[in-house]
Parts: structure tokens; C-alpha cells; sequence
């Protein structure tokens, strides 16, 4: 069975009018969006059973921390008030230096 050049070139140039876009964007990022999405929420999921963990830990070690902490507390307490103003002042001559800076 021979084929028709002629139908041929007919159903070409009709399947070249159908073709895809060689890259549809918007589909590429709802996809990576997607991906994303389920990337998150695995991480997250992950991260259950070591928060629980946690959380048990600590509740069962707090009546023992408790006392510890209170003491330290009164101590550290101007250490970790100027560490917080520093830490406040470093980040905000940053954001204020990138703003204020000329583009170039």
C-alpha cells in the first residue's frame, strides 16, 4: 500500500496547526507549585513526630528545669535585652543601608 504525497502534506500542515506549544509556562508553574506544595507539607509531616517528642520531653523535664531557669532568668535578663537591641539595630542599618542604596 503506496501513500498520497499529496494527503500527506494535507494531514501534516492540519496536524502542524494542532501541535502543543513547544512550552506552556503557566502549566510548568502551576506543576512546580504542586511540587512545592507536596514538598511542604512532607517536611512538615516529618517534623510531627520530633515536635511531639519534644514536647513530651520538656513536659516531663520542666518541674526539674523550672527552678534553673527562673534563677537565670534574673541574671541573663539585661544580657539578652541589650543582645536583643544590638541583634534590632544590626538589622534595621541593613534594611535601611540596602534601601538607601544607589542601584549600579
Amino acid at each position: 500500500m503506496t501513500s498520497d504525497p499529496m494527503a500527506d502534506r494535507a494531514l501534516s500542515a492540519f496536524f502542524a496547526d494542532a501541535l502543543p506549544p513547544a512550552r506552556d509556562l503557566a502549566f510548568e508553574a502551576r506543576v512546580a507549585a504542586k511540587i512545592a506544595r507536596r514538598r511542604a507539607v512532607a517536611t512538615v509531616a516529618a517534623l510531627v513526630p520530633w515536635t511531639i517528642a519534644a514536647s513530651v520531653l520538656l513536659w516531663v523535664l520542666g518541674p526539674l528545669l523550672g527552678p534553673v531557669v527562673d534563677g537565670l532568668a534574673e541574671t541573663l535578663a539585661p544580657a539578652a535585652t541589650i543582645l536583643a537591641l544590638t541583634a534590632l539595630a544590626v538589622v534595621t542599618s541593613v534594611a535601611a543601608g540596602r534601601r538607601l542604596s544607589p542601584i549600579g
